[in-house]
Protein backbone atom coordinates (compact mmCIF):
# COMPACT_ATOMS: atom_id res chain seq x y z
CA UNK A 1 0.00 0.00 0.00
CA UNK A 2 2.87 2.51 0.97
CA UNK A 3 4.46 1.68 -2.60
CA UNK A 4 1.16 2.59 -4.42
CA UNK A 5 1.22 5.60 -2.81
CA UNK A 6 4.09 6.93 -3.09
CA UNK A 7 3.72 5.67 -7.12
CA UNK A 8 1.09 8.46 -7.16
CA UNK A 9 3.11 11.38 -5.47
CA UNK A 10 5.53 10.89 -8.35
CA UNK A 11 2.78 11.13 -11.23
CA UNK A 12 1.14 13.87 -9.63
CA UNK A 13 4.69 15.74 -9.40
CA UNK A 14 5.80 15.11 -13.06
CA UNK A 15 2.68 16.30 -14.18
CA UNK A 16 3.01 19.90 -12.71
CA UNK A 17 6.74 20.34 -13.66
CA UNK A 18 5.52 19.18 -17.67
CA UNK A 19 2.37 21.53 -17.72
CA UNK A 20 2.39 25.27 -17.60
CA UNK A 21 0.05 28.11 -16.98
CA UNK A 22 -1.83 28.96 -20.26
CA UNK A 23 -0.71 32.22 -22.46
CA UNK A 24 -3.28 34.22 -23.88
CA UNK A 25 -2.67 36.18 -26.66
CA UNK A 26 -3.49 39.37 -27.07
CA UNK A 27 -5.42 40.98 -30.36
CA UNK A 28 -5.22 44.47 -32.27
CA UNK A 29 -7.87 46.23 -33.93
CA UNK A 30 -7.17 48.98 -36.93
CA UNK A 31 -9.65 51.57 -37.27
CA UNK A 32 -9.47 53.48 -40.67
CA UNK A 33 -11.56 56.75 -40.77
CA UNK A 34 -12.00 60.12 -42.79
CA UNK A 35 -12.01 62.91 -41.05
CA UNK A 36 -16.28 62.78 -41.09
CA UNK A 37 -15.97 59.40 -39.41
CA UNK A 38 -16.66 57.11 -42.43
CA UNK A 39 -14.48 54.38 -42.42
CA UNK A 40 -12.08 53.80 -45.34
CA UNK A 41 -12.35 49.61 -46.90
CA UNK A 42 -9.58 48.31 -48.34
CA UNK A 43 -6.52 49.51 -46.90
CA UNK A 44 -3.43 47.16 -46.91
CA UNK A 45 -2.63 46.48 -43.70
CA UNK A 46 1.15 45.18 -41.95
CA UNK A 47 1.56 43.85 -38.03
CA UNK A 48 5.56 43.86 -37.46
CA UNK A 49 7.81 43.02 -35.23
CA UNK A 50 10.92 44.74 -36.62
CA UNK A 51 12.24 44.27 -39.70
CA UNK A 52 9.74 41.30 -39.47
CA UNK A 53 5.95 41.01 -40.89
CA UNK A 54 3.97 39.12 -38.18
CA UNK A 55 0.49 39.22 -40.38
CA UNK A 56 -1.40 41.30 -42.90
CA UNK A 57 -4.73 42.44 -43.37
CA UNK A 58 -7.44 45.16 -45.20
CA UNK A 59 -9.89 47.54 -43.61
CA UNK A 60 -13.56 45.66 -43.91
CA UNK A 61 -16.32 47.94 -45.26
CA UNK A 62 -16.18 49.49 -41.87
CA UNK A 63 -12.66 50.81 -42.15
CA UNK A 64 -11.85 48.18 -39.44
CA UNK A 65 -9.61 45.11 -38.97
CA UNK A 66 -8.22 42.96 -36.29
CA UNK A 67 -5.41 40.98 -35.50
CA UNK A 68 -5.58 37.56 -32.99
CA UNK A 69 -3.09 35.73 -31.38
CA UNK A 70 -0.80 38.73 -31.44
CA UNK A 71 2.07 37.85 -29.17
CA UNK A 72 4.12 40.05 -26.28
CA UNK A 73 6.89 42.78 -27.65
CA UNK A 74 7.32 46.24 -28.96
CA UNK A 75 5.23 45.58 -32.52
CA UNK A 76 3.88 48.15 -35.59
CA UNK A 77 1.17 48.48 -37.66
CA UNK A 78 1.80 49.98 -40.82
CA UNK A 79 -0.86 51.39 -43.52
CA UNK A 80 -0.29 51.94 -47.14
CA UNK A 81 -2.55 54.85 -49.15
CA UNK A 82 -4.94 53.14 -51.90
CA UNK A 83 -5.76 54.80 -55.09
CA UNK A 84 -8.18 56.97 -53.91
CA UNK A 85 -7.48 57.46 -50.26
CA UNK A 86 -4.27 58.28 -48.19
CA UNK A 87 -2.81 60.31 -44.78
CA UNK A 88 -2.32 63.36 -45.90
CA UNK A 89 0.89 63.81 -43.28
CA UNK A 90 2.10 60.65 -44.41
CA UNK A 91 1.56 59.82 -48.13
CA UNK A 92 3.91 57.24 -48.58
CA UNK A 93 3.02 55.41 -45.90
CA UNK A 94 1.20 55.32 -41.88
CA UNK A 95 3.14 53.48 -38.90
CA UNK A 96 1.83 53.11 -35.40
CA UNK A 97 4.19 51.44 -32.57
CA UNK A 98 3.32 49.83 -29.53
CA UNK A 99 4.42 48.06 -26.70
CA UNK A 100 1.94 44.37 -26.34
CA UNK A 101 1.31 42.38 -23.09
CA UNK A 102 -0.06 39.03 -22.88
CA UNK A 103 -4.42 39.28 -22.98
CA UNK A 104 -4.23 43.42 -24.32
CA UNK A 105 -6.93 44.84 -26.41
CA UNK A 106 -5.19 47.54 -28.38
CA UNK A 107 -7.23 49.78 -30.50
CA UNK A 108 -4.86 51.59 -33.01
CA UNK A 109 -6.22 54.55 -35.57
CA UNK A 110 -5.65 55.98 -38.56
CA UNK A 111 -7.00 59.01 -40.36
CA UNK A 112 -6.96 59.71 -44.01
CA UNK A 113 -8.63 61.91 -46.90
CA UNK A 114 -10.30 61.34 -49.57
CA UNK A 115 -8.29 62.04 -52.68
CA UNK A 116 -11.00 61.94 -55.24
CA UNK A 117 -11.76 65.41 -56.74
CA UNK A 118 -15.29 68.26 -56.38
CA UNK A 119 -16.82 70.68 -59.02
CA UNK A 120 -18.29 73.49 -57.05
CA UNK A 121 -21.09 75.33 -59.55
CA UNK A 122 -22.82 78.59 -58.94
CA UNK A 123 -25.54 79.98 -60.64
CA UNK A 124 -26.22 83.50 -61.26
CA UNK A 125 -28.70 85.35 -63.90
CA UNK A 126 -27.18 88.77 -65.78
CA UNK A 127 -27.09 90.52 -62.28
CA UNK A 128 -25.33 88.33 -60.48
CA UNK A 129 -28.45 86.99 -58.73
CA UNK A 130 -28.22 83.31 -57.50
CA UNK A 131 -31.03 81.22 -60.00
CA UNK A 132 -32.72 78.10 -58.59
CA UNK A 133 -35.03 75.52 -59.26
CA UNK A 134 -32.97 74.75 -62.52
CA UNK A 135 -32.13 71.11 -63.15
CA UNK A 136 -28.11 70.47 -63.56
CA UNK A 137 -26.69 67.61 -64.69
CA UNK A 138 -23.05 66.45 -64.35
CA UNK A 139 -21.82 64.28 -67.47
CA UNK A 140 -18.59 63.07 -69.09
CA UNK A 141 -18.53 61.69 -72.79
CA UNK A 142 -20.20 58.09 -71.27
CA UNK A 143 -23.36 60.56 -70.68
CA UNK A 144 -25.13 61.73 -67.52
CA UNK A 145 -23.45 61.11 -63.90
CA UNK A 146 -25.66 62.97 -61.25
CA UNK A 147 -28.72 65.21 -62.01
CA UNK A 148 -29.86 68.00 -59.13
CA UNK A 149 -32.10 70.51 -59.27
CA UNK A 150 -30.67 74.12 -57.83
CA UNK A 151 -31.58 75.06 -54.39
CA UNK A 152 -32.32 78.96 -53.35
CA UNK A 153 -28.98 79.29 -52.79
CA UNK A 154 -28.46 78.42 -56.45
CA UNK A 155 -25.14 76.54 -55.81
CA UNK A 156 -24.13 72.79 -56.41
CA UNK A 157 -21.43 70.44 -54.67
CA UNK A 158 -20.77 67.88 -57.03
CA UNK A 159 -18.27 65.51 -54.86
CA UNK A 160 -16.33 62.06 -54.65
CA UNK A 161 -15.31 62.49 -58.20
CA UNK A 162 -12.57 60.10 -59.92
CA UNK A 163 -10.52 61.24 -62.49
CA UNK A 164 -12.34 62.02 -65.46
CA UNK A 165 -13.19 65.07 -68.04
CA UNK A 166 -16.09 66.20 -66.97
CA UNK A 167 -18.87 69.17 -68.06
CA UNK A 168 -21.71 70.44 -66.24
CA UNK A 169 -24.98 72.13 -68.15
CA UNK A 170 -27.91 73.81 -66.87
CA UNK A 171 -31.46 73.29 -68.36
CA UNK A 172 -33.78 75.35 -69.38
CA UNK A 173 -37.32 74.83 -68.40
CA UNK A 174 -40.75 75.83 -69.73
CA UNK A 175 -40.52 79.48 -67.40
CA UNK A 176 -37.14 80.30 -68.81
CA UNK A 177 -36.59 78.17 -71.58
CA UNK A 178 -32.19 78.99 -72.05
CA UNK A 179 -32.64 79.59 -75.91
CA UNK A 180 -31.57 79.11 -78.57
CA UNK A 181 -29.88 75.37 -77.38
CA UNK A 182 -32.54 75.09 -74.37
CA UNK A 183 -29.24 74.68 -72.09
CA UNK A 184 -26.08 76.30 -70.64
CA UNK A 185 -22.99 74.42 -70.06
CA UNK A 186 -19.15 74.40 -68.94
CA UNK A 187 -16.79 71.23 -70.52
CA UNK A 188 -13.63 70.91 -70.47
CA UNK A 189 -13.15 70.04 -66.33
CA UNK A 190 -10.18 67.56 -66.51
CA UNK A 191 -10.86 66.45 -62.29
CA UNK A 192 -7.86 64.57 -61.13
CA UNK A 193 -6.62 63.42 -57.67
CA UNK A 194 -7.02 66.26 -54.99
CA UNK A 195 -8.39 68.72 -57.34
CA UNK A 196 -11.60 71.03 -56.92
CA UNK A 197 -13.08 72.88 -59.08
CA UNK A 198 -14.77 76.42 -58.23
CA UNK A 199 -17.09 77.69 -61.34
CA UNK A 200 -19.89 80.06 -62.35
CA UNK A 201 -22.24 79.56 -64.88
CA UNK A 202 -24.45 83.19 -66.00
CA UNK A 203 -27.51 82.24 -67.83
CA UNK A 204 -28.69 84.36 -70.78
CA UNK A 205 -31.94 86.67 -70.25
CA UNK A 206 -34.49 83.94 -70.32
CA UNK A 207 -36.73 85.56 -73.18
CA UNK A 208 -35.01 87.74 -75.72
Amino acid sequence: MWAGTFLVLIVTQACEEVFTPRFTYASVEVVVTLPDGEGVSGVPLVLYNGTRHLDYGKTDSSGVSRFDLVPEGDLGVSSAPTRYFYAKQHPDGYYRTFRVVEGDEIRVEFQYEDARGSIALRVLDQDSVPQSGFVVELYTASGTQERTTLSESGSVLFSELTPADYGVRVLGSGVCPLLPNGFVYRDGLIVSLRQNFEIEIVLPPCFT
